[in-house]
């Protein structure tokens, strides 16, 4: 659809004849552009075989190209609107070795993997992950969760394990469960990881903590060392969350060693981010 002013009118009637040209857009649809991209309003629109878009049906551009030129903000070159409960702009996935080395500046891709692909500056392909860099990490005023020397206070973040500490100390081998649930606004904005700082205290020998999600078996790394008694350490550590016993926003801390453990969150990294 080249839109020269001259080649399709704002009354959006018929134009011409000829079979490389839109025969007929029926008022009031919307035109979608690109393989793939479908959007209908009212009845759909058609054009003649051989156009680079036809909605309503598997397009194929063959080397052809559908340029747009002019509009403004308040009247858009290309506006779509989907039916009530469809999107207005579907792009089908492609598999990385579909999608050229280069792509022209502008252009929107999507992968298998549900990552988008815009094309940048000199035909590099930018990525719009969907995952971790589609979320927001926020600071948040330190909160403290957990202190074995004084556990009773922090039961309300305690998911399981309180039995694995005695006199102040997560003994060798244990696990305790804990949630960030009342650390805001974890809970309302769907946290799926934190940023924690995790101290020990009081060892009495070397020693290694874990930190990991509570969804997953305990992995074999290391989150905090240490090598020998009397140690006060500490580690930033940004941990995944998980669930356990479906509680949500959960992660666990194991150790090989008996130490005093305390935990400080100051970050969260957010889901559904919003204004808080």
């Amino acid at each position: 659809m080249r839109d020269q002013g001259t080649e399709e009118t704002s009354s959006m009637t018929e134009e011409t004849s000829s079979p490389t040209r839109r025969r007929v857009i029926k008022a009031g649809v919307a035109v979608g552009t690109g393989v793939g991209a479908a959007a209908v309003v009212g009845s759909p629109a058609s054009a003649d075989v051989g156009d680079p878009v036809i909605l309503g049906a598997v397009n194929h551009g063959s080397g052809s190209e559908t340029l747009l030129i002019g509009g403004s903000a308040s009247g858009p070159t290309l506006s779509l609107r989907g039916a009530p409960g469809w999107s207005a702009l579907w792009l089908n996935k492609a598999t990385d070795e579909n999608l050229p080395q280069e792509i022209a500046t502008g252009s929107l891709a999507l992968t298998s993997r549900d990552d988008m692909v815009i094309g940048g500056k000199g035909g590099a392909k930018a990525y719009v992950n969907t995952s971790r860099w589609a979320n927001r990490t926020m600071a948040v005023a330190p909160q403290r969760i957990l202190d074995t020397r004084a556990i009773s206070t922090y039961s309300t973040n305690i998911l399981a394990g309180s039995a694995g500490v005695t006199s102040g100390k997560l003994n060798a081998g244990k696990i305790i469960h804990l949630t960030v649930k009342n650390v805001p606004p974890a809970l309302a904005e769907k946290a799926t990881a934190a940023y924690v700082n995790i101290t020990v205290a009081g060892t009495v020998s070397a020693g290694v903590l874990t930190a990991y999600s509570s969804s997953i078996a305990k992995p074999q790394t290391s989150s905090l060392n240490w090598w020998g008694p009397n140690q006060i350490l500490s580690n930033l550590v940004e941990v995944q969350l998980g669930s356990y016993n479906g509680n949500g926003l959960a992660f666990a801390i194991h150790v090989n060693a008996a130490a005093s453990v305390i935990v400080d969150v100051s970050g969260l990294i957010l889901s559904r981010p919003g204004t808080y």
